[in-house]
């Protein structure tokens, strides 16, 4: 573990790629549970989307919480559960124009 705040992770991140893995290692558990509470079939899917979202847009990281990314990590979750429910309300539509089955993950 490193002493650094998450803000000094996501900066160093741009030549140091073990400091973003850092920043995934603190987080992960509290997205993933996140994710769990809410689409629970989707959680693994999803935490990876949304850190790997996080990684594309580091750059516009602007600290706003005292050091800490968390803040920023649950709003790029909230946009990407957002956009998988989107993708999924046109994907069901679809199936249900074309007669397919609408759900494909059956208990």
């Amino acid at each position: 573990m490193t002493d650094r705040t998450d803000a000094e992770l996501i900066q160093a991140a741009e030549s140091e790629a073990a400091a973003f893995a850092e920043l995934y290692r603190r987080h992960v558990p509290t997205v993933h549970a996140w994710f769990r509470r809410r689409l629970e079939w989707a959680a693994s899917d999803l935490t990876a989307e949304a850190f790997a979202q996080a990684w594309l847009s580091r750059r516009s990281f602007r600290d706003e919480a005292d050091g800490s990314a968390l803040p920023w990590l649950f709003g790029i979750a909230r946009n990407v559960a957002r956009e998988s429910a989107r993708r999924n309300a046109v994907e069901t539509r679809a199936r249900r124009r074309l007669g397919l089955p609408t759900d494909l993950a059956p208990e």
